[in-house]
């Protein structure tokens, strides 16, 4: 069976925003954002990322968040969804990762593994 789904110019757009930065009004610091595509919902895209932002107290609070970008370019927060830590690792687990080239086309990040033999 063959899926064949469009990514929309509103989720390239969005996607854009989230790896330039835009969508971090409050100037919080991210890392390890990442762009993924999920074959169980294929219409969204999904941005996954650390954000740390300084409390009042002077204490770090880091927090790991999944947006999902949907095909009309509205973000929402994907861990919502879930009832439990269990379902959202099921889900995650399906995630591929995805990219931008240069001319703003999906690509998906292969990721090779090799194996080191200990002589």
């Amino acid at each position: 069976m063959k899926n064949n789904v469009r990514i929309t110019r509103e989720q390239i757009k969005a996607m854009h925003d989230h790896l330039n930065g835009m969508a971090f009004s409050d100037k919080r610091q991210k890392k390890d954002l990442k762009l993924y595509y999920s074959p169980l919902t294929p219409k969204d895209i999904y941005v996954k990322f650390t954000a740390y932002s300084l409390q009042p107290d002077n204490s770090i609070d880091s927090e790991l968040k999944v947006h999902c970008i949907k095909p009309n370019g509205s973000k929402m927060n994907c861990v919502e969804q879930f009832d439990d830590l269990r379902q959202r690792m099921q889900f995650e687990s399906n995630f591929i990762e995805v990219d931008l080239d240069a001319n703003g086309n999906i690509v998906f990040v292969w990721v090779v593994y090799k194996t080191l033999q200990i002589l």
